[in-house]
């Protein structure tokens, strides 16, 4: 018993040779016809008469590939001229398209991608952000919050910055909290 796998390049083998000899038989069969038409075509019978449509259609149908007339000299010549117009015109299309092509790629090529600029754009933000947090931790510290709220409600500044030390805000480190406590306690 035999393989699979060394039977079936045996049966692809015998069926391209199968196809291969079909499509010879084809195209001797057509060539044949194509010999029949042109004998009829050169030599039609004319004495006898037609029997029958199919037999107006065996002995007629030769001549519809040999009823065009040749062209003249002057319509080969302007058959001519209009393809090499069209020829030329066709390259001068293909030249304009692959000048305008070279163009738009070289001009792409200059641009930054959508990744470059993404990255740098996130590499803005971040030092942006670095920057800002720096700067309010700067002016935090020249404004003095406890100052600034002890200006704005009139407070005597000693009292904010001992009541803070002894804790009497909730958040140990948060002005406002201390300061609206002490406003609070004024205001009453």
């Amino acid at each position: 018993m035999q393989n699979r796998g060394q039977v079936q390049p045996e049966l692809l083998a015998r069926g391209r040779q199968f196809v291969l000899l079909k499509s010879i038989e084809i195209r001797r069969r057509l060539m044949v016809c194509e010999i029949v038409d042109r004998q009829k075509a050169c030599n039609p019978d004319q004495k006898t008469e037609f029997k029958s449509f199919d037999d107006v259609f065996d002995r007629l149908s030769a001549f519809q590939t040999f009823d065009t007339a040749m062209p003249t000299e002057p319509e080969i010549k302007k058959f001519n001229e209009t393809l090499a117009e069209q020829s030329l015109d066709i390259l001068k299309k293909m030249g304009d398209l692959e000048s305008r092509l070279e163009h738009y790629l070289q001009e792409e090529a200059k641009k930054p991608r959508m990744e470059e600029l993404v990255a740098l754009e996130s590499q803005a933000y971040q030092h942006s952000m670095s920057e800002l947090k720096f700067l309010r931790q700067e002016r935090g510290r020249q404004l003095n919050p406890e100052k600034l709220l002890c200006m704005i409600h009139g407070l005597d500044e000693e009292t904010v910055l001992h009541a803070r030390q002894e804790g009497l805000g909730n958040r140990a480190g948060d002005p406002l909290e201390v300061g609206s406590m002490e406003v609070s306690e004024t205001e009453r």
